[in-house]
């Protein structure tokens, strides 16, 4: 039993532990929204304590990645982007790239990460990785901001009705991807070497995603191959946002976008709910 503090006192709770098969209690969230924000601070002034740039690093990251690739990609391969400067072309697609995956190595980490406040005190461990999305939604504001400087510099790409859409999009993402994290999260519980697993899984996953290239440059046979993977119809769907390339991304591929990481969230919340009380038996 643990005590929960609520306007009319404290209140008593009975802790029972999940079944194999529960979903996530959403309610008991919002009884610990107080610690949810508490954890959301922690994990930002964690970030860059102790760090000679500190805040600098959201900024640098992608722009050290951009020139990296512009000089390989943009300068000796020469890579078409169809009269888009590449520079332009690579940042818009990473800036989400970047906030894709920092959102799963949140969600994933969340668990063999915080064992010492686990072990000691009850709360709902999903506020674990849900505060792990909030930080990321401040990194990925500070990148924004910069290609948007990068957009606006270059004067052919101003800020348009498109948008409008950008929130939508991120609201997709975040389901895919914490729900992709949850998953790996509950794995690595069990087995050790899911953190290298999850590591190579990632780089292979940008590869395969039209970030550093255009989709137009895969055989039209073999196109249909790269768009069974959820990123791809997502990165077009930004870029269609931030450059005016492609064509406006129909709302039924948005929609089943949207089913699909709402089903992956779930599968992965459950896993997620069946671990979190056994990483003290395992860890």
């Amino acid at each position: 039993m643990a005590f929960i503090k609520k306007a009319d006192g404290f209140v008593p709770i009975v802790i029972t532990p999940p079944s194999s098969l529960e979903m996530p209690n959403f309610r008991e969230l919002w009884d610990y929204k107080g610690l949810y924000f508490f954890l959301v601070r922690r994990d930002i002034k964690l970030r860059f304590q102790q760090t000679v740039i500190g805040f600098l690093w959201i900024i640098l990251q992608p722009l050290i990645q951009m020139l990296i690739f512009y000089v390989i990609f943009g300068i000796l391969v020469k890579v078409p982007t169809n009269g888009i400067p590449y520079q332009l072309f690579f940042l818009s697609a990473f800036v989400v790239w970047q906030f894709f995956t920092q959102v799963i190595n949140n969600s994933a980490y969340s668990l063999v990460g915080n064992i010492g406040v686990i072990i000691k005190s009850y709360f709902p461990r999903l506020a674990l990785p849900l505060s792990g999305i909030a930080s990321s939604l401040v990194d990925f504001a500070v990148s924004f901001l910069v290609l948007l400087v990068f957009l606006l510099l270059d004067g052919h790409y101003p800020i348009t009705l498109r948008y409008l859409l950008l929130p939508v999009l991120l609201v997709i993402t975040i389901v895919f991807s914490s729900g992709v994290g949850l998953l790996f999260g509950a794995l690595m519980v069990v087995f050790r070497d899911t953190k290298n697993f999850l590591a190579f899984i990632l780089m292979m996953w940008m590869y395969v995603t039209p970030i550093m290239y255009p989709i137009t440059l895969a055989p039209e046979r073999f196109r249909v191959l790269f768009y069974l993977n959820p990123m791809t119809s997502l990165v077009d769907a930004y870029r269609w946002v931030f450059l005016g390339q492609g064509d406006l991304p129909k709302i039924s591929y948005l929609l089943i976008s949207f089913l699909v990481a709402t089903v992956i969230w779930f599968c992965g919340a459950i896993a997620f709910r069946a671990m979190e009380n056994k990483i003290a038996d395992v860890m």
